[in-house]
């Protein structure tokens, strides 16, 4: 078969199209590949959708809340902030609670105004939200990353505490026991810190206090206002007087969350087992496998208040937790959070076992509701790893919501803090992915139009 000559010429003109198609991909991958760009799509169409959380908050207050944005022109939040509280606004005049009234001031420009709003209660650049002679302020750098760019999950998580603060009388206080070898709650060490898990709780009112005990000083030492104790992976165990005071503590209403450490129960294994939690072998291989040795799971219970609004939804990031055996005793429930899936471990089954890393407990709640009583709650989890802020500050997994519901139930706070599913759509790519998908678009689609075409042609033939 011969091929004529404008059939070459076709060829050779579509060849070098594809040529220079590819040389361009190259170029903008290797760019692509060196900036991997973020896109914030949430500003197009109707613009950013509120969680769940946030239409719910809005419905529980009332009246009107005053809004001031005050964020210079530069700044990474100013834009999205201001695409954000349209949203709120928009949601308030459709829900039956709250009304929104937004002003906006560039601190540097109207310099007076900012003066006034800095004697209301702005300790900067943030916004600053009033009623009923009451504040509550969101600075800019709850708005941002780390890094410093505008993070819209933890910009409407910030907002959405700061209209739940102001229908509450008074903030919520959370010991964090010291004395025993626990992490500091402000290192912000971005894979082992913790100062995520405290940033999401500040967003939803809570305080965290360093508290130690002393069991032999009045009520063992814990500040008049902590009724809520939290645990995290203690080095030293517990001695055995400080444990004897918690559990008569937790009987007469106390809420305490328990993070186990890598090695050992840090003293903590009596005092859960009378609440009905007992510890299985240890340690425990996630089956399925996200990241390194650390392992994901999506079994969450879908009736607890702590997971319901997440089950189904989400997943959970675990390194090596311990298992956690449910076995109430009378008068105590308890229920199980979260289940994972673990590899045989030597002695035991040879097939793959589901257990669970996360449990609750609560005594006496059947009749908190009708006598004036406070039910003691725990909260137990497998391991300390996955409130770490190399899975808090990950918005891809619901470590933080889960952390945060815990605590949130643990202190009484009605609702849910779950953030995930926020209505926030954020796309970027790694290095390689930019590059497989650029280079599909620029060899891949051509070369198959440039066949598609000669088989027609020589059918033709």
């Amino acid at each position: 078969m011969r091929v004529a000559r404008a059939q070459w010429r076709w060829f050779l003109g579509a060849g070098v199209c594809v040529a220079l198609a590819a040389l361009s991909a190259l170029l903008a991958d290797a760019l692509l590949a060196r900036l991997r760009p973020m896109a914030d799509l949430s500003a197009l169409g109707v613009g950013p959708v509120l969680s769940e959380r946030g239409r719910a908050t809005l419905t529980d207050t009332s009246g009107v809340i005053t809004v001031s944005c005050v964020l210079p022109a530069e700044s990474p939040a100013a834009l999205p902030v201001g695409r954000l509280l349209r949203a709120f606004a928009q949601a308030s005049r459709k829900a039956a609670g709250a009304t929104l009234a937004i002003a906006y001031v560039d601190p540097r420009v109207e310099v007076g105004e900012t003066a006034r709003l800095m004697a209301q209660g702005a300790t900067g650049p943030g916004i600053l939200l009033r009623q009923a002679g009451r504040h509550a302020f969101v600075p800019e750098n709850a708005l941002l990353t780390e890094a410093g760019a505008y993070d819209p999950a933890e910009a409407e998580s910030a907002v959405t505490a700061a209209i739940a603060r102001l229908s509450r009388a008074a903030g919520t206080e959370i010991g964090w026991l010291t004395g025993h070898g626990e992490p500091d709650f402000a290192d912000t060490n971005p894979l082992s810190g913790f100062s995520g898990l405290r940033r999401a709780l500040e967003n939803e009112g809570c305080t965290l206090r360093a508290v130690t005990l002393d069991p032999a000083a009045e009520n063992g030492g814990l500040p008049t206002g902590v009724g809520t104790l939290m645990i995290v992976s203690p080095r030293y165990p517990v001695t055995s007087a400080e444990r004897a005071f918690l559990l008569d503590w937790l009987d007469r209403g106390g809420r305490l969350f328990c993070a186990l450490p890598a090695a050992g129960d840090g003293g903590l294994g009596p005092l859960l087992e009378r609440w009905g939690v007992r510890f299985g072998q240890w340690p425990r291989t996630p089956a399925r496998r996200a990241e390194g040795d650390a392992g994901f799971t999506d079994s969450l219970n879908g009736t607890h208040p702590i997971t319901r609004e997440l089950a189904g939804k989400v997943r959970l990031t675990f390194g090596a937790p311990r298992a956690l055996v449910p076995e109430a005793p009378r008068g105590v429930t308890v229920a199980p959070l979260v289940s994972l899936e673990t590899l045989p471990v030597p002695g035991g089954p040879a097939t793959n076992q589901t257990v669970a890393v996360m449990v609750a407990a609560e005594r006496g709640g059947r009749v908190g509701a009708d006598l004036a009583f406070r039910p003691g709650r725990i909260v137990a989890a497998g391991e300390a790893t996955f409130a770490e802020n190399r899975y808090v500050l990950n918005h891809a997994s619901a470590n933080r919501d889960v952390a945060v519901n815990a605590i949130r139930w643990l202190a009484g706070l009605a609702g849910s803090g779950a953030q995930t599913g926020a209505g926030v759509l954020r796309i970027g790519q790694d290095a390689r992915a930019w590059r497989l998908d650029l280079l599909t678009a620029a060899l891949g689609v051509p070369l198959a139009l440039c066949l598609l075409v000669w088989l027609l042609t020589r059918r033709r033939e």
